[in-house]
């Protein structure tokens, strides 16, 4: 078994080994885990932190992420356009988790196909979505906090909701959805134990502390983004699931924060494409306390993934006004309605369409032969459970 594991990977391989192990056994494996690591609370001294390299770069990420934003803002309903993007995410994060369900095997299953993928990736995958959209339907940023009818400030209830739908009917649904751990957490390999977790007794505590320092202003909001997502790492607050929610976290709290209009900026991609240094960087807060360098690798990551993702909404955004202009010969009513449907399933039959009761059958038929003349989607050649798809998109996705 190689050591360098993804965290989730590794803590699953202790739960599987332990669960298998006769009592001498285990007790063997435990008795030489480290002991359980207990961060600094928050907020840390963050000027110490701060050279003129950090500064430079955290300069570099405000200005890459404002460019994004700018995107969002001047976009005309961009939640519509990207959604496939979200769903990417949700697939990347899960991954990173040891899942191997694809973009198209979650848009096949949406669209009632048959995946080579078990039913619980795929479930896995759509809680995260859901538990992503959850928060953003319960909470209002700071800035509206103090406004009537404003929703719930981020705090740890919200979190742990996140979690209860992440896990909800998923392998890890009998680890206590939604509910802090009430017992000691590990993570390492069949033969070894590399890291323990803040103690159970210490959870509350610590996560009530995140909680403060999550409403709390400090001197840069990226910095602080990166600081929260490795505090809840290394407290490992929950039984299962603790990668996920943490990566939630990340574009969650910007858009708490204000830096984005939408929680729609995504590192997952930076995370998975070198899994080993990005556990390598989480590793060693707590190994060499090496705050500085995970916060550089982080601002890193913000900058890589804003100049990414600014250039694949751009580009999907062209490709949407391009289909709009070659469906203007169309002249239904109904072809722009489906064209966004098609932007939010870009695998889609036609009973998904049915289903949002925008048109006769007849209809929505005689408008998608239409576009399948335009090459702006293809269809399989089956007649029972016809597959309409948009390559299009899908590489714009992908680019």
């Amino acid at each position: 078994m190689q050591k360098k594991q993804t965290l989730i990977t590794q803590k699953i391989i202790v739960e599987m080994v332990v669960m298998f192990m006769n009592e001498e056994e285990k007790q063997r494996l435990l008795s030489n885990a480290p002991p359980p690591y207990i961060p600094a609370k928050l907020p840390l001294e963050t000027f110490s932190l701060i050279t003129p390299e950090l500064l430079k770069l955290s300069s570099k990420a405000s200005n890459a992420i404002g460019k994004y934003t700018g995107f969002l803002l001047n976009t005309l309903n961009p939640s519509l356009l990207l959604s496939p993007i979200t769903t990417q995410e949700a697939v990347l994060s899960s991954k990173l988790e040891g899942t191997h369900a694809t973009l198209e095997d979650i848009l096949n299953h949406e669209a009632g196909n048959q995946t080579n993928i078990e039913d619980d990736e795929i479930k896995e995958i759509l809680n995260y979505r859901s538990a992503l959209n959850y928060a953003l339907d319960n909470i209002s940023c700071i800035s509206e906090l103090d406004k009537p009818n404003s929703k719930s400030p981020l705090t740890i209830k919200i979190i742990q909701q996140m979690h209860k739908i992440l896990l909800d009917n998923v392998r890890g649904a009998t680890k206590h959805p939604g509910a802090l751990k009430t017992s000691q957490n590990y993570i390492g390999g069949d033969a070894y134990i590399s890291f323990t977790p803040a103690p159970a007794l210490l959870t509350s505590e610590y996560m009530s502390n995140l909680e403060k320092y999550i409403n709390y202003e400090d001197i840069d909001v990226l910095i602080q983004s990166a600081i929260i997502h490795a505090q809840f790492e290394m407290i490992h607050p929950f039984e299962d699931g603790n990668g996920r929610i943490g990566r939630l976290l990340i574009p969650l709290f910007l858009y708490y924060t204000g830096i984005i209009p939408l929680p729609m900026f995504y590192m997952s991609s930076y995370f998975e494409k070198d899994r080993s240094l990005y556990i390598q960087k989480l590793s060693n807060i707590s190994q060499k306390n090496e705050w500085k360098e995970w916060i550089a690798y982080f601002l890193e990551g913000v900058i890589e993934e804003s100049v990414a993702n600014t250039t694949k909404a751009d580009n999907i955004l062209k490709l949407y006004n391009s289909f709009k202009d070659l469906s203007s010969p169309i002249k239904s009513y109904y072809s722009i309605t489906i064209l966004d449907f098609i932007f939010q399933h870009p695998i889609f039959n036609i009973g998904q369409l049915l289903e949002h009761d925008i048109a006769s059958k007849q209809t929505l038929y005689n408008v998608l032969n239409k576009m399948i003349k335009l090459d702006i989607i293809k269809a399989t050649s089956k007649t029972k459970n016809r597959t309409f798809i948009c390559e299009k998109l899908l590489s714009a996705v992908y680019s």
